[in-house]
């Protein structure tokens, strides 16, 4: 007789990211528009990239398609573990060039972006492995725990460690760690992930560290990748994805890295690298082929130069944003190394009484802080991955808030 997966079924009623943006967020909005017909509504809730692929991207795009539609040239199934072409471009011009960091192309797996690969990457990992996660945290790090049926340690992050966590005083075995941080914004230390690293490889442990946002680093010394901390590669899995600093949200491709030097309790060096990629032939057949060209053209000079355009276009849009929340008097962190921006409220509004308040003066929609974790409430996301025009008409609305609040 079949039955249900319990641990999904938990997961039910509300409990996710996905159901509370659509059903509670939007539900919202939905009810403020009909009753405000005239008024504009500026959405920030979402972290959507708006701004177009580039010229380069775009012309990968069309040839890819172009050869798919040639007898001649037709591909059909290629690398499950990605276009060779695209993981040597991402060892040589991202890793070595960016960041100074070598990694072999056999340590990269390509992926149909990064929230399947950091939610996945716990099939690597014994099912009474104890998952240690940020709080706030991008939610799908503590729905896969949830869903995997894995014990969950929280590690508080608030304004006053900066948002940073301090190591587990308790016993774990994976850590998900995501710098430039979503929802916060808040980047760590080179000394501060070196801590991690010390304390992961002392008692086995595995950082899956989230590094989406890497680009939109601006402050001079701040680690892009954790494998520019030392002894990492024996205790890290890093994400990578072009969802955000080369708009490819529509098109889905990352990576993950399991570096062949990476070993837990009962493995030697290469095995999990080899379970990762039996893992990904079981559940995976591969990222679309003319996806891949587009991530290739964007690690070209040339398409890294456009894609960091637009990188520098939405830190711009959040430098207005903050500019513009500070005007008022309100308290903000992040978008200067990240396009998200952590809102405190005032001390009298909970995280959905702002939420309610911001919408209801300014037409500015947000995600509730508590809505990413305990400890996020008494604040609000923004996303600074809207149009300029959008950016600049909520900043004029601004002013309202500040009248009534």
């Amino acid at each position: 007789m079949a039955t249900k997966n319990l641990e999904l079924s938990q997961l039910t009623g509300d409990k996710t990211y996905t159901e509370i943006i659509f059903k509670q967020v939007w539900g919202k909005v939905e009810a403020y528009q009909a009753a405000h017909p005239q008024q504009q509504i500026f959405m920030m809730a979402f972290g959507d990239t708006t701004q177009p692929l580039s010229a380069t991207v775009v012309q990968a795009l069309v040839h890819a398609a172009n050869r798919l539609g040639n007898p001649q040239t037709y591909t059909g199934y290629e690398d499950i573990t990605g276009n060779p072409a695209l993981k040597q471009a991402i060892c040589a011009n991202y890793y070595r060039q960016k960041i100074s960091v070598e990694l072999e192309p056999e340590e990269i797996f390509i992926s149909d972006g990064a929230q399947s690969a950091s939610v996945n990457i716990q099939d690597l990992f014994a099912l009474d492995n104890r998952v240690a996660v940020q709080n706030p945290a991008y939610p799908s790090f503590v729905e896969g725990t949830l869903l995997a049926g894995r014990p969950l340690l929280n590690l508080p992050c608030h304004e006053q460690n900066n948002f940073v966590p301090k190591l587990p005083e308790e016993r774990v075995d994976l850590i998900y760690l995501c710098f430039p941080n979503n929802p916060t914004g808040a980047v760590a230390t080179r000394e501060q992930l070196q801590a991690f690293v010390d304390y992961a490889r002392n008692v086995q442990a595995v950082i899956i560290f989230d590094a989406v946002y890497s680009s939109f680093i601006q402050t001079t010394n701040i680690p892009r990748s954790i494998y520019e901390i030392e002894g990492a590669k024996e205790c890290a899995i890093e994400i990578g994805s072009f969802s955000k600093w080369a708009n490819f949200t529509g098109l889905r491709v990352g990576w993950c890295v399991i570096p062949k030097a990476l070993t837990i309790k009962n493995t030697v060096p290469g095995e999990l690298n080899h379970l990762w990629r039996i893992r990904h032939a079981i559940k995976f057949w591969g990222t679309a082929n003319v996806a891949q060209q587009g991530a290739i053209a964007a690690l070209s000079p040339v398409g890294q130069q456009e894609c960091q355009g637009v990188v520098n276009y939405y830190l711009q849009n959040a430098g207005l944003l903050r500019e513009g929340l500070a005007a008022i008097g309100l308290t903000c962190f992040g978008g200067i190394d990240s396009p998200f921006i952590w809102v405190k409220a005032f001390p009298s509004l909970s995280s959905w009484q702002f939420f309610d308040q911001l919408l209801d003066s300014t037409g500015i929609v947000g995600v509730p802080g508590c809505v990413f974790g305990d400890w996020g409430e008494g604040y609000l996301r923004l996303s600074a991955l809207g149009r300029r025009e959008d950016i600049q008409g909520a900043v004029e609305h601004l002013g309202r808030f500040a009248t009534r609040a």
